[in-house]
């Protein structure tokens, strides 16, 4: 992107159409914070699951009966499909049930 710019600027200078570098850098500008968005997505992404998993260790007991508050900090939605039962954790962990659940 640099490289582009410095090209951009010694046409403006030169009074040369630069319009088509222009275009390039907006694109290229876009792309970047395209990229960057989704390295925040990621990131974000990977600290809800590292809370889920840091969550689960401390748990120092064995799950034996329903537990609705633990559902309510694990659980965001269940989606239920005519064959599959989709179950969507705050961490954004997706886990799909077959036929058979």
């Amino acid at each position: 992107m640099l490289k582009v710019q410095e090209e951009l600027l010694k046409i403006a200078n030169a009074k040369e159409d630069y319009t088509e570098l222009e275009n390039q850098v907006e694109e290229l500008r876009s792309e970047k914070e395209k990229i960057l968005l989704k390295m925040t997505e990621e990131k974000n992404s990977q600290n809800r699951l590292k809370e889920l998993e840091d969550f689960l260790a401390h748990q120092g007991f064995e799950i034996e009966s329903y537990d609705e508050e633990l559902v309510r900090k694990l659980i965001e939605k269940i989606v239920i499909y005519e064959e599959d039962l989709k179950v969507v954790f705050k961490s954004g962990f997706n886990y799909v049930l077959g036929k058979r659940f």
